[in-house]
């Protein structure tokens, strides 16, 4: 019987691109030592407002792990990734993990209507920011007279103080037992963002209570102009009224740009944290203290969010 022919096949793949819509895209292909190169047709951009599934599968047609590709189209845009198990990535990668940032009581509640302390904001803030630095909260002393080491919040306290996010009072407290208004938690948030973006600066103003002497106001003043608050049905925005737990977590959700995937809540709702006193799908904060209190991956397009587990 004939031996085998020397010399190595180079390995091919079999590569198909579907766009967002689930059509089969026509794409050029290259591959040079297992990496992949494909070229997306003409007048065909990678510019956001699609993205595409690559499913690669070896020549048995298994699914082919680890494989480096890069998807480009003719006006020199670009997106690199690795296929996974499956033998798929998503480019542009839209994929992100949400951590939940709140917790409710020991006794199952959420409490939506309840208050949050300062400090509790500050807890909440430091998350998320500690989450999008990918960094440890650390800190244990603060300038402020009120905030001892090693009570539950100062390290909190002490990471926000470290990026200029909370200011305290003019009297050298920070006051962390108080309940935090809502002027306050929206000045609170748009810090926070700042971090990572450019705020836009408001100059208009949608509330019959606000006027440029509060002190908060071009703070709130762009947060509407980023639509982060709406605020009630009469018109007014309540700035120096505590804020609900139902309406700080609707604010972060916002501010971070979480939305809630209503379908999968729904569907899987046995399996989420539940609380005993938000159970009423109606209820106008339902969704997004489920977005809030679940951590979750989720695939993000035109700000709609498509929860994956």
């Amino acid at each position: 019987g004939g031996g085998g022919g020397g010399g190595t096949v180079s390995s091919t793949y079999n590569v198909v691109v579907t766009d967002k819509d689930g059509k089969t895209v026509s794409v050029t292909k290259s591959i040079k030592n297992d990496d992949i190169t494909l070229t997306l047709p003409s007048g065909t951009e990678l510019d956001g407002s699609n993205y595409y599934t690559i499913t690669v599968t070896n020549r048995q047609g298994k699914a082919a792990e680890n494989i480096d590709v890069m998807l480009k189209d003719r006006d020199g845009n670009e997106e690199v990734g690795v296929t996974d198990e499956n033998g798929q990535l998503i480019l542009p990668n839209v994929f992100v993990t949400h951590h939940s940032y709140i917790i409710g009581y020991e006794d199952g509640t959420f409490r939506p209507e309840g208050n949050i302390t300062r400090a509790e904001a500050a807890a909440i803030f430091a998350r998320n920011i500690a989450e999008l630095k990918d960094e440890s909260i650390s800190g244990r002393t603060t300038s402020f007279d009120d905030v001892e080491s090693g009570m539950w919040y100062t390290s909190y306290i002490s990471y926000l103080e470290k990026y200029d996010i909370i200011n305290g009072y003019e009297d050298g407290t920070f006051r962390p037992d108080a309940e935090i208004t809502r002027a306050e938690f929206v000045t609170m948030a748009e810090r926070a963002y700042a971090l990572f973006a450019d705020v836009e600066d408001g100059n208009e103003n949608i509330f019959t209570d606000i006027d440029n002497s509060h002190w908060a106001a071009e703070h709130i003043y762009t947060a509407i102009a980023m639509d982060w608050i709406k605020g009630y049905a009469d018109g007014t925005f309540r700035p120096d009224n505590k804020i609900t737990r139902a309406e700080a977590v609707t604010i972060v959700n916002r501010v971070t740009e979480r939305n809630a995937d209503e379908d999968f809540i729904d569907e899987n709702i046995n399996e989420l944290l539940n609380f005993s006193d938000v159970k009423d799908k109606d209820y106008w904060a339902y969704y997004a203290i489920a977005e809030a209190a679940n951590t979750h991956d989720a695939l993000i397009f035109d700000e709609d969010e498509s929860w994956t587990e």
